[in-house]
């Protein structure tokens, strides 16, 4: 009798790990069938992002910030901080809407750019420009001319560009404790772009030459170590662009592959060698180099007489993989920063990854028109308020 109630015990456990174990092995045929059909199935994982992972947010979903329509309120957002500047007074604001610091600069009239925690900003023609890192204010400088534009790299090196009565452009190099590494003086081509390795090792510089009957652009590049003992010597890499060519950007990558934006291409310039990545057609609405490691353009498509639809294309430009998003509708703009890629369809914007995926997808009850990123947070910014998205 009591072997049969044991024997009856050990079957019941058995049936029971049976059932548990059954379970489990469902639970993650099921889960790898999901994650599969949300890799592999375009029409699933829109639907999935919205109705399941909740990717889907509106005005009433996002902290904002309220602004005074009546002061001059320059915006821009960097790492997880958004920053207004107004009446030489630059606030810094969290994710949340909060105010958390407030840094006493003296430029008016601002140009930003930033990379990672850094956030460099410039009197727009004017000779004064600072340094900040995160919320501390790091370093400034007052140079002679006129400041035409200001780039920082993620270790917080500046590239300076000025010009003055002689000199079309001036290239001036800073490290990160606003030391001056190189000058590089040019008489008759305007620099376009520049951009500084993330090894600060080189400078790209995107020129056009307009002294003669065409415009010519070209692209240099020069050794930072080079130029401080020999400015002969430091420029390594130079290129001059067909004739149709006009140069727009240039983007140093995560491993120093350099993208050149034109007007008709997009290129790389990798062991002094430049490799057209795709030719730019008149299907094709928007282009962008400005991301660590990869490129993107949106492509228009016709599905019938009066219908069309957008397809994002990413390329990473380490492996060559390419990625697709595809919109109903016609883009109206294309916003990019590191690893982020934004796209405005009027009242609704489309926040995707470099790796395809959709990141958020944000509506709001009027038409988007200004938006800037970062690879943390979006903001949208309309005329009494800015909206914060966080990524």
């Amino acid at each position: 009798m009591e072997e049969k109630k044991e024997y009856q015990i050990k079957r019941e456990l058995n049936i029971r790990k049976i059932i548990i174990t059954s379970i489990i092995v469902i639970l993650i045929i099921a889960i790898i069938i999901i994650f599969s059909l949300y890799i592999a199935e375009e029409n699933f994982r829109k639907w999935a992002d919205i109705n399941i992972l909740r990717k889907d947010i509106t005005s009433e979903d996002v902290a904002t910030i309220d602004l005074n329509v009546d002061k001059n309120n320059q915006i821009f957002c960097y790492n997880k901080n958004i920053c207004i500047l107004k009446e030489k007074n630059l606030k810094i604001y969290n994710t949340s809407g909060e105010n958390i610091t407030d840094i006493s600069v003296d430029i008016n009239t601002a140009l930003f750019t930033s990379n990672d925690k850094y956030l460099a900003i410039a009197e727009k023609r004017g000779q004064e420009f600072c340094v900040i890192s995160d919320k501390s204010y790091l370093w400034k400088h007052k140079v002679d001319g006129e400041i035409l534009q200001i780039s920082i790299n993620k270790n917080g090196y500046i590239a300076l560009v000025t010009t003055d009565t002689t000199y079309k452009s001036i290239i001036t190099i800073y490290d990160s404790n606003g030391n001056q590494l190189l000058r590089n003086y040019l008489s008759s081509t305007r620099v376009i772009d520049v951009s500084i390795s993330n090894d600060n090792k080189y400078v790209a510089l995107a020129e056009m030459d307009t002294s003669g009957t065409l415009i010519q652009s070209n692209i240099k590049v020069i050794s930072i170590e080079k130029a401080k003992t020999n400015s002969e010597e430091s420029i390594i890499y130079t290129k001059e662009a067909e004739a149709s060519k006009m140069i727009i950007k240039v983007q140093y990558q995560e491993r120093n592959e350099l993208i050149c934006v034109y007007n008709n291409s997009i290129n790389m310039i990798k062991d002094e060698k430049e490799t057209e990545l795709i030719s730019v057609d008149d299907t094709i609405t928007f282009i962008s180099g400005n991301l660590n490691n990869s490129i993107a353009y949106i492509k228009e498509e016709g599905t019938g007489i009066f219908n069309s639809n957008s397809i994002l294309n990413i390329l990473n430009t380490s492996n060559n993989q390419k990625y697709t998003y595809k919109f109903d509708e016609i883009a109206k703009e294309m916003y990019s920063y590191g690893n982020i890629i934004g796209i405005n369809i009027g009242t609704e914007i489309y926040f995707v990854s470099t790796n395809g995926m959709l990141i958020k997808k944000y509506t709001s009850k009027q038409e988007i028109t200004n938006v800037i990123i970062s690879n943390d947070l979006a903001i949208i910014i309309y005329k009494d308020r800015i909206e914060i998205i966080n990524l």
